[in-house]
């Protein structure tokens, strides 16, 4: 029997401002039937002030991603899944050497380090005094080598693609959400970091990787208007669709084959579902 009726992908970018609606940000919702379609940014009260140009009025920023994200969270009565392309914490090296014990301390840091909810990437750089690293965490040196580190800031190629941009223009808006879970009642569940045992009543929101989805699904019938972000978004909502309707997706929430020492880890550095 599937766990949830509603599947959202989530294709993320740290380019532009937090309220810049942007092509890089994208997306998706698929349902128990298999559909999957493109969701349009709604209109909110916090656009009123700016010049949206026509032609972008349908595209995200990453506050109303936000801002839409929590509604529907706090709000709809269709238990969801919801895939983000982004890293939701450091490696276990560098939170030690930051005396980060755990997850809502890191969440607590990067609230107060980078100031990326009014800021642009760059100019939020500009402000800290961070360390540059390639260093990965578990999931991504053993499972998905062929991902960058989330520390990795000064990468010349691919700059504002980078996932370290996307994860740090993300994570303050994920502090937000988790303030929201613990002091309004929110039922969401941030995995692994509550832990692989899910509540029946809750919502999940999980780190997606849409490439390692891409290889593992037959070739879908989208458009081919349809932009990166955009199928990218898509199959990550719909390889958690799929996987739900087979009966499947619990193994990788539950993560079976991990020990007890890897379980331990990554309630701190956090793991991509899908690897096993």
């Amino acid at each position: 029997m599937p766990l949830f009726q509603k599947y959202i992908g989530i294709d993320y970018s740290g380019a532009e401002r937090p309220d810049s609606r942007i092509r890089g940000l994208a997306v998706a919702g698929a349902s128990g039937d298999g559909s999957c379609h493109l969701l349009i940014c709604p209109q909110y009260k916090s656009d009123r002030n700016l010049s949206i140009p026509d032609s972008k009025s349908h595209l995200w920023s990453r506050r109303n991603i936000y801002i839409w994200l929590r509604d529907q969270l706090l709000t709809s009565s269709e238990r969801m899944i919801v895939g983000l392309d982004y890293g939701l914490s450091y490696p276990l090296t560098a939170l030690d050497r930051l005396q980060l014990t755990d997850w809502d301390s890191f969440l607590s840091w990067s609230r107060r380090t980078w100031k990326t909810t009014r800021l642009t990437m760059k100019d939020s750089k500009q402000q800290v005094d961070y360390l540059n690293s390639t260093e990965k965490r578990l999931v991504e040196r053993e499972f998905v080598p062929s991902t960058k580190s989330v520390m990795d800031l000064d990468r010349v190629s691919g700059m504002q693609g980078a996932v370290s941009y996307s994860t740090h223009t993300g994570l303050p808006w994920i502090g937000r959400l988790r303030r929201y879970q613990q002091h309004y009642g929110m039922k969401v569940h941030f995995w692994p970091y509550d832990g692989v045992n899910i509540p029946d009543d809750h919502h999940v929101i999980v780190e997606g990787y849409p490439s390692l989805y891409r290889r593992r699904m037959q070739q879908e019938d989208w458009s081919d208007t349809m932009s990166e972000h955009e199928r990218d978004a898509c199959y990550i909502a719909r390889w958690m669709q799929e996987r739900d309707q087979a009966d499947t997706l619990l193994a990788y929430l539950a993560l079976p084959t991990l020990s007890a020492d890897e379980h331990r880890m990554i309630r701190r550095e956090g793991w991509v579902l899908g690897c096993l």
